[in-house]
């Protein structure tokens, strides 16, 4: 079992970026596990993932899926690589286009795909850099589109390959945490306790919440108040649903209670927070 587990909370529903190894070359110390699913592409050099109990090289000219809630680490092959990282939560993408997730992300493991002399889908992820870092207006909206064709475009590709990894069993990256994490991070807007989690995975409540302070430094209440309150703060910032509404979305069901520990983890309320990234997105028009 590892002993430390990271948790990426983002308050936002796609997430892109772009690093080369001599930039930033340290590896990942810990698996980590986050609500959205990933998208590694290599450019140049090789990185090392484990995943599910296996160890994977990915190569230049590859991309990875990796599905939501799995826990995985990355370790660097060559310092010299340069790699794209996509993030995206299921409700970005557009509804008739949710089936490429289960092309893509939901075949058991880790899916990669050679887009060696292939020029369309380097020319889309290009756009798709270049049009969230302007944050235009209406950039959520053509990302929304970019990415779907993106994903079509995968998915041909993947009609036309056999997928093939190079993989190397290892010992089990994990025991109980990492489904623990996962079914907080889809169930969080549930009424959820350490009782109902203590009778959903056959567990005493004390072992629980031994788990989350080893393993994630946090106790168990405080690591469902920062996914909830991630949520919250996405809602407000990609979304003008009423606060009341955000609250319920998020899991909450006391309004004073929603503001406290809104209050207590942003330093703000929830409509300084929304009056703040509004703000922020107007400056950038």
């Amino acid at each position: 079992m590892v002993d430390k587990v990271n948790v990426s909370l983002r308050n936002q529903s796609f997430y892109l970026d772009y690093s080369r190894g001599y930039e930033n070359s340290q590896d990942m110390q810990h698996y980590h596990l986050h609500q959205d699913y990933e998208i590694l592409y290599l450019l140049e050099g090789e990185k090392i993932l484990f995943m599910n109990g296996g160890k994977f090289t990915v190569k230049k000219d590859h991309i990875m899926f990796i599905d939501k809630n799995v826990m995985h680490k990355t370790i660097v092959n060559d310092h010299k690589y340069q790699r794209i990282v996509m993030n995206f939560r299921d409700g970005f993408l557009l509804k008739e286009d949710q089936a490429l997730i289960m092309s893509l992300f939901k075949q058991g493991g880790p899916l990669m795909l050679s887009i060696r002399n292939q020029q369309h889908l380097p020319f889309i992820l290009e756009k798709m850099l270049k049009e969230y870092f302007l944050n235009k207006q209406d950039s959520y909206r053509y990302l929304q589109l970019l990415l779907s064709q993106f994903l079509t475009e995968c998915k041909r590709l993947l009609n036309e390959q056999t997928p093939s990894l190079e993989q190397e069993h290892v010992h089990p990256s994990s025991e109980i945490i990492d489904d623990l994490i996962a079914y907080i991070n889809e169930h969080f807007h549930q009424e959820i306790t350490l009782s109902v989690l203590a009778e959903s995975f056959y567990l005493h409540e004390q072992s629980i919440s031994k788990l989350f302070k080893k393993s994630i430094g946090c106790s168990f209440i405080e690591y469902l108040n920062a996914v909830r309150i991630t949520e919250a703060k996405r809602l407000l910032t990609e979304t003008t649903m009423k606060i009341n509404q955000i609250m319920k979305r998020a899991g909450y069901t006391n309004h004073v209670h929603f503001w406290r520990i809104f209050k207590k983890l942003t330093g703000l309320s929830p409509n300084e927070y929304r009056e703040q990234e509004i703000s922020k997105i107007n400056r950038t028009i």
